[in-house]
């Protein structure tokens, strides 16, 4: 099914509502991987002991291509750990690790629980993971690849280094970064990605080539919208590749894998143009620039692209607002009030005049708009009574004064003013 947009909105309620809660729960120093929080974890073909000791199912289906030719692989994610606001993290971990088995242990922050920054990927015990944002929870990860024997992992703990204040978990997003890369059509159907799905026919996801920005198995922590021709599709990120496994080319250049790379132009692009590493990517001679594999589902459906190579824009939602996403009611102007009395400027003397007594209801004076006693007869005059001479009819022998000057005619029987027309 398409990841529907309403995803990429988290939903400031819902957003506020973990804040809170973030702030509100307990905070230890440290959080160890006690036997009870081990099982909440989620696991993909990992086993878990009474113990909390983590291994891998002895029906752990093969490794994904982007672990290599291992024969058995799990996953593990650990529960939200709650801290108080951090910068950094201590990971230590005791672990076994056989002849021919593989361990890998990553971890990432949050403010609230919701909004994740990336992961910290391959740490060893005793490592710091440095985030470029403040945090209140902490998880980690844990890939377990093997064959006939399995790594073993004891016991995970996370401790704060760097503290951070409460105001800093509150730090308003940016808009997220978009940047204009090749891309492919992924196919692979029935394959298995590196979070563990299972590719069905016109799916729906991506594969980014860096193990940092992986979502967790049907979870959307990461997202990406990729627009091409005016059509636009969000969908999460569950696998890795195409051509490289770390690397970050959307982070800015100080934070990339690939430091000598400005942000935005992923290395097997700097490999096929520029010569970058000797031509060469993490899975060999890059034939073709390609930094987004992406599901069948987005690129028919969705996108409408035809072939299987496509220069596409792509948007990391994770580390941002949404461009592309329509303000919210409160936010959106209102619209101009174009025929609004308010709006209007106060009307002239002239204007609020009411309107010719000729216009009135029979023998009653038109009323002003405020309610006020209509204007004086000689700003409305009706028609001089048909009794009365013209003006211009002066007493013979007597000339005419101008106009301004004249006199009312001469009424020889006073007569209240008639309204007849």
């Amino acid at each position: 099914m398409p990841v529907s947009e309403h995803h990429v909105r988290a939903g400031r309620l819902v957003l506020a509502v973990a804040l809170w809660g973030a702030l509100l729960a307990p905070v230890p120093a440290a959080a160890s991987s006690a036997p009870g929080s081990v099982a909440a974890g989620q696991r993909e073909a990992v086993a878990v002991d009474d113990d909390g000791v983590l291994r891998l199912a002895p029906d752990a289906p093969p490794a994904p291509p982007v672990f290599g030719s291992y024969s058995r692989f799990g996953l593990y994610i650990s529960p939200a750990r709650p801290f108080r606001p951090f910068r950094s993290l201590r990971v230590s971990y005791d672990a076994e690790l056989p002849a021919g088995a593989r361990l890998l242990v990553d971890v990432r922050s949050s403010p609230d629980g919701v909004r994740w920054t990336e992961w910290a990927v391959g740490l060893e015990s005793g490592a710091e993971a440095v985030f470029d944002r403040a945090g209140r929870f902490a998880q980690y990860r844990v890939t377990l690849l093997g064959g006939r024997s399995s790594p073993v992992v004891r016991s995970v703990v996370l401790a704060p280094v760097q503290g951070a204040d409460y105001a800093a978990l509150q730090e308003e997003q940016p808009v997220a970064p978009t940047f204009r890369v090749r891309a492919t059509r992924m196919g692979m159907v029935g394959g298995r990605t590196a979070n563990g799905h299972r590719i069905q026919k016109r799916d729906h996801f991506v594969s980014l080539p860096c193990t940092c920005s992986l979502s967790s198995r049907g979870g959307n922590e990461y997202m990406v919208r990729i627009t091409y021709n005016g059509r636009s599709a969000v969908a999460p990120v569950y696998d890795v590749g195409p051509w490289n496994i770390k690397d970050n080319f959307w982070d800015p250049q100080e934070r990339r894998y690939f430091g000598d790379l400005r942000q935005g132009w992923p290395q097997d692009h700097a490999a096929y143009f520029e010569g970058h590493n000797g031509g060469r990517a993490a899975k060999g001679r890059v034939r073709f620039p390609t930094a987004v594999d992406v599901g069948d589902g987005v690129w028919w459906d969705a996108l409408g692209i035809k072939g299987d190579r496509a220069e596409v824009e792509v948007t990391f939602l994770w580390m941002g607002r949404d461009p592309l996403e329509s303000p919210s009611q409160e936010e959106a102007a209102p619209p101009p009030a174009e025929a609004a009395p308010e709006s209007q400027p106060a009307p002239s003397p002239e204007e609020a005049a009411p309107p010719p007594a000729e216009a009135a209801p029979e023998g009653q004076p038109a009323p002003s708009p405020e309610g006020q006693p209509s204007p004086p007869p000689e700003e409305a005059a009706p028609p001089p009574p048909e009794a009365a001479p013209p003006a211009e009819a002066a007493p013979e022998g007597q000339p005419a004064p101008p106009p301004e000057e004249a006199p009312p005619p001469p009424e020889p029987t006073p007569e209240p003013p008639t309204t007849d027309a």
